[in-house]
């Protein structure tokens, strides 16, 4: 899977892809209780399978029965996705990259994927966001010439045509082992929103060599906002989870205060609530499919006929003066 290996608590080489596929798993066991009404789509590119609406190569579309691509996360689905380490490679598969000799671009496709998933709900009423991770360089190493700026130009194009429909895309790095995270790298990849969620992961290891600009026009990074991009590749993969949290975490607004300025001029500005006290809720049984509270019912039968009561018995007892 990925390239590149980090120890783990108990010694063992974890790779990229696990950690990853572990991260959004646990964001989503905290997701459907605190948030239940976000809906989360999951999503593989640069797979050896496909399976997607557009029938598009190279993608494929990771749901369980009786649920939509884009839907709510349900029991089932965690309990499916945190098995796809087991499975992937005999379900899914991985490709190496974007060959030479071929017009399938694997990334450009998964963005139109994600595009088309994420049409449900209107910019103005949900927050839709496509989280990148990624360890890898250029998805067009193998490729030269006119053929790899056309596949660059087309991406980043679909990109921005994603952008300018609300959906922002954000990058979380990995670095590898004794080698900072270079700007470039790009191989996996997921996204996890607080209303609608959709998660993307390139399926396979490939080298490539990307320009640091063109990560910046493919996320819509300007001035500060590349400052702090490159200052989260600094940070140890091991706070992956923790990064993930920050990312759907839905910050609220505590108050609203307006400087009039003369001359009929206001600005407004919001103040948040980043840190929160957290209390830890009852545990609470949910339904595997509709995510509703399981509520227990109870029935009596008579043990000499089998016959179902209708009304429980009631137990008495007398007592003698």
């Amino acid at each position: 899977m990925f390239s590149s290996t980090f120890p783990s608590e108990d010694q063992k080489d974890v790779s990229h892809f696990q950690i990853a596929v572990r991260s959004i798993a646990q964001s989503l066991k905290t997701q459907i209780i605190n948030r239940s009404y976000d809906e989360v789509a999951i999503c593989f590119f640069n797979t050896r399978e496909k399976k997607n609406l557009q029938d598009l190569n190279g993608v494929y579309v990771f749901n369980v029965p009786e649920r939509e691509d884009l839907d709510r996360p349900t029991a089932r689905l965690i309990k499916e996705f945190d098995r796809i380490e087991e499975s992937f490679d005999k379900q899914i598969g991985s490709k190496y990259g974007i060959l030479p000799g071929t017009r399938d671009n694997s990334l450009y496709s998964a963005l139109w994927a994600a595009q088309a998933i994420l049409r449900k709900g209107s910019a103005k009423t949900a927050d839709k966001r496509i989280l990148l991770f990624t360890n890898e360089d250029d998805p067009f190493g193998n490729m030269k010439g006119v053929k790899k700026m056309d596949m660059m130009r087309t991406t980043l194009q679909r990109a921005k045509d994603a952008q300018d429909l609300g959906i922002s895309i954000e990058l979380l790095p990995l670095s590898r082992p004794d080698d900072d995270f270079n700007m470039s790298i790009f191989y996996a990849v997921g996204s996890c929103l607080e209303w609608i969620t959709l998660v993307l992961f390139i399926s396979s290891f490939f080298c490539i060599s990307f320009s640091s600009s063109y990560i910046q026009e493919l996320l819509g990074l300007e001035g500060n906002d590349l400052a702090e991009f490159k200052a989260l590749i600094g940070e140890r993969f091991e706070d992956m989870k923790d990064q993930l949290r920050k990312r759907i975490f839905r910050k609220r607004k505590v108050r609203r205060i307006n400087f009039i300025i003369a001359g009929g001029i206001s600005i407004e500005l919001n103040t948040y609530a980043l840190v929160r006290p957290t209390n830890p809720g009852a545990i609470t049984w949910l339904d595997s499919v509709t995510n509703l509270p399981i509520k227990a019912e109870r029935s009596f039968f008579c043990s000499d006929t089998g016959a179902l009561l209708q009304e429980p018995p009631k137990l008495f007892q007398t007592y003698k003066k």
